[in-house]
């Protein structure tokens, strides 16, 4: 009886000990859920954890202990939203029972141990997790321009595309990066291969940032020089910050230790191309900002990692806007600016005599093409001279300015006076003997008269072309006289006269509306701007 108890007690015995050393103490006593709090610092910001409903500032969760990491996205109207990562960091008190892997020789010092040491089970999570206020969006002020990202492109060398490693959230916030041979190796290599992208999809992303600050003109119709800007983003330097555990080294010990998720950040180095409304440089500005952690599943597919990547270049991109808006607002370039009229000399020219026997085709001899350096506009003769009229946009910027008449002749311009304000040009060139248009002195045209569009729509082989409809409204917009017409106007055709039926000038094409559900609204500015804005007056 007594030797069938003791075989027992050391058949219990050796069962009890091999299960300790197989799972390590700390292990086997350790729990795989903990209960914590997050807590916003921001009153009435809305907490997501993963899947759950959201909750209002403050939020209890049961978090796995099978990773080292998990993140929260806070949210508020008016804030950036943050992404808030936490991590598992601090010993549990069931680590205490690692000692016991102590008595058992061999295994429990070479495998117990080790196990307890690496095991997410034997550590914990903060209970509470404060989140740090949300940084509040800088709204447009009333007194400050417009602003529209035009063009974002990478254009990064090899060597300036370059990755880190972390083992902890705190050495990242730290800089105190960990990179790995292989790593090292990659970030000095001479053979990567330079990065450019010319117009980027984060285009959208940057203007929806704009939309949220109150940036974007989503009112107006009639921008200017006065109180628009237009940025260009090049994206320089690259940094990838990946937030990892050690034991993410090692892919077969993550079937026993839990998942190994990754963090990743991602650093942006940026140059803006700060543009007026006409395009032309201002000046330059740089950024250097870094995203918020987002999490990655070791397992992660590959659209996912991509999705991941693309969720933190947004996320860049926010708080480079952020720091832009700042620096333009430093340095005095968001006021509003109101252009003093400059007080110069008429010119006076001949005015045209009417003939009511001429047909729209006639009135075509008088329409122009101008083309410049990136493409071409439309404009019209003014006098027989050599006078032209366009819109200043056309030419704004340009080295060469080059007038194509009706009958094909191409002849060198020059821009003679500008109203910015009105976005009116007056040309010179070198040619006589034209055929003038009659300008309108009317300051309010007949709303539902027949007009006539003439100009260059789109290519050069397009011109000559005229497009009818009719004067559908009369606007006044940043001390400038419009025109509405329903007019069919195409890129190419501003500069051109929009006419009457009796072939006078009634305004200079603009612009016109575009989007979904949105067709025949043109502008045209109107031709008494022509005699305010340029001083051009009839002998």
């Amino acid at each position: 009886m007594v030797n069938l108890l003791h075989k027992r007690f050391f058949c219990a015995l050796i069962i009890t000990t091999s299960f300790l050393t197989l799972s390590g103490c700390g292990m086997l006593f350790s729990s795989n859920h903990q209960k914590i709090t997050l807590q916003s610092s921001t009153k009435d910001a809305s907490i997501k954890f993963q899947k759950e409903a959201e909750a209002k500032n403050s939020k209890k969760v049961k978090v796995e202990k099978t990773s080292y990491y998990y993140t929260a996205q806070v949210s508020k109207p008016g804030y950036k939203t943050s992404n808030y990562a936490f991590q598992l960091h601090k010993r549990s008190p069931t680590y205490a029972f690692t000692i016991l892997n102590l008595a058992i020789p061999i295994y429990g010092w070479f495998y117990g141990i080790p196990l307890d040491l690496m095991t997410p089970k034997t550590r914990k999570f903060d209970k509470i997790q404060k989140i740090p206020a949300l940084t509040p969006y800088e709204p447009r002020k009333s007194d400050e321009k417009y602003m529209l990202v035009h063009n974002t492109s990478i254009d990064a060398k090899g060597t300036d595309i370059i990755w880190h490693n972390y083992f902890s959230i705190n050495k990242f916030k730290n800089d105190n990066h960990q990179d790995s041979r292989s790593v090292r190796k990659q970030n000095k290599s001479k053979d990567k291969e330079d990065v450019k992208i010319d117009n980027t999809i984060f285009t959208s992303a940057l203007n929806a940032t704009m939309t949220e600050m109150n940036f974007r003109d989503t009112l107006s119709m009639f921008p200017n020089i006065n109180n628009s800007l237009y940025l260009n983003a090049t994206i320089k330097k690259v940094t990838f910050h990946y937030v990892t555990s050690k034991i993410a080294k090692n892919p077969s010990k993550q079937r026993y230790l839990g998942h190994a998720n990754n963090l990743i950040s991602i650093e942006l180095q940026i140059d803006w191309d700060v543009l007026d409304y006409y395009k032309q440089s201002i000046c330059t500005l740089k950024t250097d900002k870094k995203s918020d952690l987002f999490l990655i599943s070791y397992s992660a597919s590959e659209s996912e990692y991509h999705q991941k990547i693309a969720d933190a270049m947004e996320d860049n991109m926010d708080y480079s806007v952020m720091d832009i808006r700042k620096q333009l607002s430093d340095k005095g370039i968001l006021k509003i600016s109101n252009l003093k009229e400059q007080v110069i000399p008429a010119i006076s020219i001949d005015k045209p005599v009417a003939d009511p026997n001429k047909r729209i085709n006639d009135f075509l001899k008088s329409s122009v093409t101008v083309k410049v350096d990136d493409g071409h506009g439309s404009g019209f003769v003014v006098s027989e001279d050599g006078y032209v009229i366009t819109a200043y946009h056309v030419v704004a910027g340009s080295k060469k300015i080059e007038v194509i008449l009706n009958d094909s002749d191409k002849v060198e311009a020059e821009v003679v006076r500008k109203n910015t304000e009105a976005d009116l040009a007056l040309l010179k060139i070198k040619k006589n003997g034209l055929s003038p248009l009659l300008l309108s002195q009317t300051t309010d045209p007949e709303i539902g008269i027949d007009v006539w569009a003439m100009g260059t729509p789109k290519t050069l082989e397009l011109g000559k072309s005229v497009s009818k409809g009719i004067l559908s409204g009369l606007r006044k917009a940043n001390n400038v006289n419009y025109l509405q017409t329903d007019v069919s106007i195409n890129h190419g055709n501003s500069g051109g006269a929009l006419i009457s039926k009796d072939g006078t000038v009634l305004g200079v094409v603009t612009s016109k509306l575009e989007g979904v559900g949105i067709e025949g609204v043109g502008f045209a500015i109107s031709s008494q701007e022509i005699f305010n804005k340029l001083k051009l007056a009839y002998k």
